[in-house]
């Protein structure tokens, strides 16, 4: 299935030096947004609302845009990668039907891509955020779990990839539906908020866990616990395989319905 790597780091460039065609700047884009994202996010949160929410079991409030930003970056390539990935067989059906390659590079190609951009957003608020209060080894544990999100990424991107284009009524619900799991996740407030009989709903919604790593390692110092490190690994590889093999199940079909 991932026999041509390079081919497959070809579709990555090829999507990434696309979001910026044209412009000045070019790929410089992928590092300029984020930052102004965080400038904004600085301003509006903790300038004019002076927001400071109370996270963690550890009677430490938290200013509140570390506490947004140490999950609202990796949400967004969460997001992004899921939504462009579901569209990404349909988008390139003229060249599903005349070229023979491994379709699967589309999902997990634009999956990798959505990362790019977040993810160098996220790696600036570290650096800054390590100089205003005190680096820590255990960051380091960020790197995984971050591959970890991107596998689950690509995973649930492969499944809906797969489907829409036998089910075009699912690119109605999925834009409605990340939109759902944003709310669903302890994103913009902490998880102690949430009261205790609607918490089944946060456990269930993937992202929530990967939130609740990040508030650990970043807001607090702490690893996270050993049952949420295993739930991650767990999940991520469990729907990364799916993907696979739903996506290796309804390729043969794409040419009729495209």
């Amino acid at each position: 299935m991932f026999t041509n790597v390079s081919l497959l780091v070809y579709f990555i460039k090829k999507d990434v030096k696309a979001k910026y065609a044209g412009s000045v700047l070019g790929v410089l884009w992928s590092v300029v947004l984020p930052l102004l994202q965080i400038l904004i996010f600085w301003f509006v949160f903790d300038e004019i609302m002076k927001a400071r929410p109370y996270a963690g079991t550890t009677n430490t409030h938290v200013p509140y845009l570390y506490f947004l930003l140490s999950t609202i970056l990796c949400w967004s390539a969460f997001a992004e990668g899921i939504t462009r990935a579901s569209t990404s067989i349909i988008e390139h059906s003229d060249m599903i039907k005349k070229v023979a390659f491994p379709n699967i590079y589309l999902p997990i190609s634009v999956t990798v891509s959505s990362y790019v951009q977040p993810v160098v957003g996220f790696l600036i608020f570290m650096i800054v955020y390590s100089i205003l209060t005190t680096f820590s080894p255990i960051y380091l544990l960020l790197l995984p779990i971050v591959f970890l999100q991107l596998l689950l990424t690509m995973g649930a991107g492969m499944i809906l990839a797969a489907l829409l284009p036998f089910l075009r009524d699912m690119g109605y619900v999925i834009g409605h539906g990340m939109q759902g799991l944003f709310f669903l996740s302890p994103i913009m407030y902490s998880i102690d908020k949430i009261p205790e009989k609607f918490r089944i709903l946060f456990y269930l919604n993937p992202f929530a866990h990967f939130a609740s790593a990040y508030h650990k390692i970043i807001l607090f110092r702490e690893l996270p616990t050993t049952p949420l490190l295993l739930s991650l690994l767990t999940m991520s590889l469990s729907i990364f395989a799916l993907g696979c093999f739903v996506f290796s199940k309804f390729k043969d079909g794409f040419s009729d319905v495209l």
